[in-house]
């Protein structure tokens, strides 16, 4: 039910016979997807009966599993239209001559007083350019559950490429790191089921400040001998 707490870790592995390991792995997973949120000396509830959306993103910091949507949070510092030039374009890999809705700006530690973590340029197809309002008035919700909600149309597909950069001046002054220093850039691309982007995000970290982990399956089919 909406608003109860569930047990503890050690109480949920007992109940269902499994390790705190596994216990803690798929609390993380009904983290991720808007099930539940976990609060220090408050505990695990139950936030929503559905879903923010059909994907999860999480990834490692200095700070330990930063929560895009929770914890790291926009402040949008600039907000205009734009029309891709061929160096953007090719920059952010994609269509030359295309038109979005430019919100630029810091993503915060919510936890630590507002504190920089990274800069983020975020491109929203500019057909959707009357979400930019509600965009900069809940910096702690998804772009994209945002895109979701009012068009109806699902992101099918997140597309994500990262590389290491150099952080020049005045970024580097922005968030606080020595002119010169190493970066790491993620840009991702938002896609729905008909591979349109609708989002595009170029954030680069301090690279101190973020890893990036992916956990790797084998599937059933056997390797070749």
């Amino acid at each position: 039910m909406v608003g109860s707490l569930l047990p503890t870790e050690h109480e949920l592995a007992g109940l269902h016979g499994v390790s705190r390991h596994t216990v803690r792995a798929s609390l993380k997973l009904l983290q991720d997807l808007g099930y539940i949120s976990r609060r220090k000396s408050v505990g695990t509830m139950v936030t929503s009966a559905n879903p923010r959306a059909a994907y999860s993103q999480s990834f490692s910091t200095i700070d330990d599993l930063v929560r895009v949507a929770a914890t790291e949070v926009r402040s949008i510092r600039d907000r205009r239209d734009v029309t891709l030039d061929r160096a953007t374009a090719r920059r952010l890999d994609a269509p030359f001559g295309s038109d979005w809705l430019l919100l630029a700006g810091t993503r915060v530690d919510a936890r630590k007083g507002g504190e920089p973590l990274a800069w983020a340029d975020i491109y929203i197809d500019a057909t959707l350019s009357r979400l930019a309002d509600e965009i900069v008035g809940h910096p702690e919700v998804l772009v994209s559950f945002l895109i979701e909600r009012e068009t109806g149309r699902a992101i099918a597909e997140i597309h994500q490429v990262v590389t290491a950069t150099l952080i020049e001046a005045p970024l580097a002054e922005v968030l606080g790191v020595p002119a010169g220093s190493a970066g790491m850039r993620l840009l991702r691309h938002y896609k729905d089921a008909a591979g349109k982007i609708l989002e595009i995000t170029d954030t680069i970290y301090p690279a101190s400040r973020i890893a990036i982990a992916h956990q790797l399956k084998r599937d059933s089919t056997p390797l070749a001998p």
